[in-house]
């Protein structure tokens, strides 16, 4: 089969469409100039550690301008004239006016607990990620509590090499909050 003829069998739908249908879906999906790609669960390393940095932040901002997402709100972002939707692990938002009721585009900070697929948070999204002017930090949180690793990359600093914690405590400062990396992986 040529490649001309898988690329017509494909079916694009619109970001309308995906929208309604994410809407109605018991499954995420993400979203790329027209085409949509399930999203695989999640470990429990990976829950326990996402719920616990999101109850943090959602803590420390209640009262403030910012707003705390854990991986139910979709980030849309446009690449190259084509959409893209995620749905981050844990996206702050201090924008008044990024106020979509089903996804936001001009998040301050962005935390990604690993999966399995190591390479879509460390680089497609950390790439991604990059390319949004709002964004001060990119946060990647390793599961493992066995092995915990906080890394940080800023934009202020050209986002690398990035700060590396496995131990005590550590500054998000772009909402100036210094925490624990054990307060993550508390049970």
């Amino acid at each position: 089969m040529s490649s001309q003829a898988v690329a017509s069998d494909r079916h694009y739908i619109t970001v309308d469409e995906y929208l309604e249908g994410e809407k109605q879906s018991e499954v995420r999906h993400e979203y790329f100039d027209g085409e949509v790609w399930a999203m695989a669960g999640a470990s429990a390393e990976h829950e326990l550690v996402a719920l616990n940095f999101a109850t943090i932040l959602n803590s420390y901002l209640k009262g403030k301008q910012c707003r705390v997402f854990k991986d139910g709100m979709k980030l849309r972002q446009i690449v190259m004239d084509s959409d893209l939707f995620y749905y981050p692990d844990i996206m702050v938002t201090c924008d008044p006016a990024d106020n979509h009721r089903y996804y936001r585009e001009r998040p301050k900070l962005f935390i990604e607990v690993l999966s399995d697929n190591e390479n879509k948070d460390l680089v497609e999204k950390f790439f991604a990620y990059q390319r949004i002017p709002s964004v001060e930090e990119y946060v990647v949180v390793y599961p493992n509590p066995s092995s915990p690793l906080v890394r940080i990359f800023r934009r202020k600093e050209g986002w690398e090499p990035g700060e590396r914690h496995s131990q005590g405590e550590f500054t998000l400062r772009s909402i100036g909050l210094t925490l624990t990396v054990q307060s993550l992986y508390e049970q």
